[in-house]
């Protein structure tokens, strides 16, 4: 079904119940209800497919050996920020024998060969399948979920196309919560506005025909569930002193479904700002980081970022502001292995010769006084993510845009500091409304 359906509106009568008018009223004005644009391309998927079972037959007629090629993006080989051409251009050329060199090789060419049917079949028949489904009806083939996570998102990758146009999408992952509706493509009506703590499974965006935002003014992406949660079930995107709000959380790293949804939110309400809230720590800057700019696993997707994806926090100032710094300590006094500036991280400071921020040989820290204080100190994998960010961030364009420079400093400070915070730390008493009222309201008004 297309988005021109003739599905009602929804008008809210209580938080179960809907009743219904015509989608070009004036009350679906009023509700500021939008219809998902839909492309009728599939960016030649099937083509490519047949293309592929094609080759296969004909190499079944002269008795020659069964080749499928396969294309994986070398995750080195490419930046965050690079276009889709650059990154296309650093893919690893293989292909899948059958039988094959042994027999490893001819059980990947059967699991990838049931993979390009059940493509086949469900673009003929205009269904789409999920990736569960397709480990589910062959757990012997397969072996495990991850294998046919990684095999359908290679063949995407190897037709130059994205997973959506196999007709293949992820099972759900994302939880959402607010004051507003979603109408499906079958014409029901989730309210998302729903009492408790759990919000609702966020559909994916290819079975959602419209929204209905209301009086929507702004949307939060949340990395923990648990801080959704706790501000789902405080009813805070609808007690907001900025306002009603949309809550949603990926619980953790972005899967592809909910970048495409908060990619398609900001494609139809452009003006409706979009704030995320992560870690202060290399991890939760690199999932603000893939909300933004995109996945390297997964580049041939597009479509899937929001650039303009603003970081709300929690930052430095954040931990700060609430445990003012009072102690000074000279790193020489720390352990080398955690507190010291190694040569490499010292070399990121830097920018073609002229320097961004660098550490001092005295500085003003938090002093880590027990257990119970907001902050901890960077393991060695923190230390190394955070390399690697700033790493990508220098080498990704010739200038560095400022929310890129934001998260260039934090990071520098963090390395500096050697201290990481989680978001509850902006809090005292674990409620991070009073602190996310001030920074939403600011932003907002």
């Amino acid at each position: 079904m297309s988005s021109d359906s003739t599905c009602p509106s929804p008008s809210v009568k209580s938080p179960d119940t809907f009743i219904t008018t015509p989608s070009d009223g004036p009350l679906s004005a009023a509700r500021n209800i939008v219809s998902i644009p839909r492309s009728n391309s599939d960016n030649g998927a099937l083509s490519k497919i047949e293309d592929l079972l094609e080759s296969i037959i004909d190499a079944l007629d002269t008795g020659s050996e069964l080749v499928i090629p396969f294309r994986r993006p070398r995750p080195d080989a490419a930046s965050q920020t690079q276009d889709l051409s650059q990154q296309r251009d650093a893919r690893q050329v293989e292909v899948v024998r059958f039988p094959g060199r042994n027999v490893q090789e001819a059980k990947k060419f059967e699991a990838l060969f049931r993979i390009i049917e059940l493509s086949h079949e469900a673009l003929l028949k205009g269904n789409v399948i999920t990736k569960r489904n397709i480990y589910y009806q062959h757990p012997d083939l397969f072996r495990s979920q991850s294998v046919v996570d990684v095999l359908v998102d290679n063949l995407a990758f190897t037709l130059g196309v994205g997973r959506r146009d196999l007709n293949i999408v992820a099972a759900a992952k994302g939880l959402i919560a607010g004051p507003f509706e979603l109408v499906m493509l079958d014409c029901s009506v989730q309210n998302c506005d729903q009492p408790g703590d759990v919000g609702i499974l966020l559909p994916c965006i290819e079975a959602i025909d419209k929204i209905a935002f209301n009086s929507v003014r702004w949307v939060l992406v949340i990395e923990k569930e648990a801080t959704f949660r706790t501000l789902a079930a405080s009813r805070y995107a609808k007690e907001s002193q900025a306002g009603h709000g949309i809550l949603i959380t990926a619980k953790g790293f972005p899967d592809l479904a909910t970048r495409k949804f908060l990619s398609v939110l900001h494609t139809v309400r452009p003006g409706l700002p979009l704030f995320g809230l992560v870690d202060f720590d290399p991890h939760g800057i690199a999932i603000l980081r893939t909300y933004q700019y995109g996945s390297k696993r997964l580049d041939h997707e597009v479509d899937a970022t929001i650039p303009d994806l603003k970081w709300i926090g929690i930052r430095s100032h954040d931990i700060m502001s609430h445990n003012p710094l009072n102690a000074d300590v000279n790193l020489g006094n720390h352990s080398q292995s955690t507190q010291e500036w190694s040569i490499q991280e010292s070399q990121l400071c830097t920018r073609n010769g002229s320097q961004i921020e660098r550490p001092t040989k005295r500085i003003r820290v938090h002093k880590l006084q027990d257990p119970g204080d907001v902050c901890a100190p960077l393991t060695p994998n923190d230390r190394k993510k955070g390399v690697e960010i700033l790493r990508d961030i220098r080498s990704s364009t010739e200038h560095i845009v400022e929310n890129e420079m934001q998260q260039m400093l934090e990071l520098q400070r963090m390395l500096m500091l050697n201290i990481k915070a989680e978001i509850q730390a902006v809090d005292d008493y674990g409620d991070l409304t009073t602190w996310l009222n001030e920074r939403l309201y600011h932003e907002c008004s």
